[in-house]
């Protein structure tokens, strides 16, 4: 199948990551986690421009009360009218060096760390739970780099994303309480593709995951059988989210400073002329689904 990949703005962004549709205000967010800034595109207006700017930011989602819970390396925040406020940086002495993160259906956010120098990773991160009333706990851990989360239609699975091991992995989900059990892996990415990132799940509980390295977005079934591939024209896809009037416009983030490592795909070209730094829109074939809000005063 064959589609129209719009570049939607072009602001050579370093490491675009986070899209995020925001139904009241018909705009996508992303942030560039190289720099202090967040940004918005007004679909109606075809206007973008700078939305937060002074926090790093790698995650987010919109509050029910108005503005927006950002996850980053100094940890949680609340950004409201301009003002920002420290929800969690630091859980049993350890930093919260957020990487990516989601809301659930209770207003809670699940959080993923990451802990990487210039030499690699200096140590594993956890994935935590994050309650609107302060409380703390940490769901799972042992993580390389902590990436795209999304929940199954039901809310009953979550998905989550450890780029460096290759692997989405899948939990159940106590509705109430939030914990986790039965950890498995639902996608192992081989060796000659890109390394998982972001991800969104569509309504009809299928995983859509940006390939980093990979030049490509995969759509995976529940059981991470490989539905439909699209190709991208540059290298480090970083994100995807839907959204517009029927959640049928998917959004991209991609990342224009090139990540030089060791987790590239054999043959990989660091040095290209086509890593990255646009948002993209594709228009496709398939729904996808709102996002959850986050709940803090």
């Amino acid at each position: 199948m064959a589609y129209t990949i719009e570049v939607i703005v072009q602001d050579n962004n370093k490491c675009g990551e986070a899209p995020t549709w925001d139904v009241s205000n018909r705009r996508v967010l992303w942030t560039d986690n190289e720099t202090d800034k967040t940004y918005q595109y007004a679909v109606d207006s075809d206007e973008h421009g700078i939305l937060t700017q002074g926090v790093v930011v790698s995650g987010m989602a919109l509050n029910r009360s108005g503005g927006l819970v950002l996850g980053g390396p100094t940890g949680l925040h609340l950004w409201r009218d301009g003002q920002w406020r420290s929800i969690a940086a630091t859980y049993r002495g350890e930093q919260l060096k957020i990487n990516d993160m989601i809301a659930d259906p209770h207003g809670r956010i699940y959080a993923g760390t990451m802990y990487w120098g210039a030499g690699g990773m200096e140590k594993t991160g956890c994935l935590y739970l994050i309650a609107p009333d302060g409380s703390i706990r940490i769901v799972d851990e042992g993580i390389e780099l902590a990436n795209g989360l999304g929940f199954s239609p039901d809310n009953r699975t979550l998905y989550f994303t450890d780029s460096t091991a290759r692997k989405i992995y899948a939990y159940d989900v106590h509705f109430s309480t939030g914990e986790l059990s039965g950890r498995r892996v639902v996608v192992q990415v081989p060796t000659d593709e890109g390394i998982p990132d972001g991800l969104t799940v569509d309504a009809e509980g299928y995983i859509w995951s940006a390939q980093w390295y990979g030049s490509q977005i995969v759509r995976y079934d529940p059981q991470g059988k490989v539905e439909r591939r699209i190709a991208m024209p540059v290298r480090q896809v970083s994100s995807v989210i839907f959204g517009g009037d029927s959640l049928t416009d998917l959004y991209v983030t991609t990342a224009g400073q090139s990540w030089v490592g060791p987790y590239a795909p054999p043959n990989y070209d660091f040095n290209a002329s086509n890593i990255g730094g646009s948002l993209y829109r594709i228009r496709v074939d398939i729904q996808g689904r709102p996002e959850h809000l986050a709940d803090f005063a």
